[in-house]
């Protein structure tokens, strides 16, 4: 079992239609001994920052040399480019549209070629509104055969990453944005546990209020029961990030807000 290829999928095929199962009969024709794994298939439709997101914080606690496939592909059929790279010890393949930005943050770029060769892949008649069963799936098969990814293309001179603002400092607040709603509505903001530690050394002695979009969500949090059931707090999640919630709740309901919402952090006395 460790040895066999492993895959991941990252999609927002949804789980009613035959997308998602479709590409897996791909690869497994390609590759019968691959173990696939899904990452998520629910990534909101066309949404490549929560895509983005969503791979990020997942693909790293997979083994070595995992190939993780990612179909969040709103321009499939035009001229956008499809990647191949080795961030760290494992492999991506993605249209390229920024929905690696975060992994290319956190993990060393090790390769990256930009697929052209497609006759290598063995496919004819690839739809023009499918690349994900028709190119990515026997993408997978050749870079499980071994050969090298070298020969499907080029290096690309460039590759298209998200322009993400970075959490601004202004009069002693900080101010950042949403960039992610999960499944229990919490929105999971661009604030990271280092910003805040960057502007409060001593964090777990700083008074600090939590604002979103100009409404009080209150102080930070160590876990969601530190409020009443129906309350919202912040905190800092597992990811390191600050995160609104609603104690067994949904934030993003209960105040209306949702992905680019502004979130502020405050002390008491300092300047709005």
């Amino acid at each position: 079992m460790a040895n066999r290829p492993l895959v991941t999928l990252t999609t927002d095929f949804g789980l009613a239609d035959p997308y998602a199962a479709a590409m897996k009969g791909v690869i497994l024709q390609h590759c019968p001994e691959a173990q696939i794994v899904d990452i998520s298939h629910q990534v909101p439709s066309h949404n490549i920052l929560s895509g983005a997101f969503i791979l990020a914080n997942a693909a790293p606690f997979f083994p070595p040399n995992t190939v993780h496939v990612v179909v969040v592909d709103p321009s499939v059929g035009t001229d956008r480019a499809i990647l191949v790279a080795q961030f760290g010890d494992q492999l991506y393949v993605f249209p390229d549209n920024g929905i690696i930005t975060f992994v290319k943050d956190s993990y060393p770029l090790q390769n990256m070629v930009e697929v052209k060769k497609f006759d290598l892949l063995g496919i004819e008649g690839a739809s023009n509104t499918f690349h994900g069963r028709d190119v990515f799936a026997p993408l997978v098969g050749y870079i499980f055969s071994g050969k090298p990814i070298s020969r499907l293309g080029t290096i690309p001179e460039h590759f298209t990453l998200l322009d993400l603002p970075e959490p601004q400092a202004d009069g002693g607040n900080m101010t950042g944005r949403v960039i992610h709603v999960d499944h229990f509505g919490n929105l999971i903001t661009n604030i990271t546990r280092q910003h805040l530690q960057n502007r409060w050394p001593k964090l777990d002695d700083a008074r600090l209020e939590v604002y979103c979009q100009n409404q009080h969500v209150g102080p930070l949090q160590t876990n969601y029961s530190r409020v009443p059931p129906g309350r919202p707090l912040a905190l800092l999640n597992s990811m390191g990030m600050l995160e609104l919630a609603v104690n067994q709740g949904r934030f993003s309901d209960a105040f209306d807000v949702g992905n680019g919402a502004e979130v502020s952090i405050r002390q008491p006395g300092e300047a709005k």
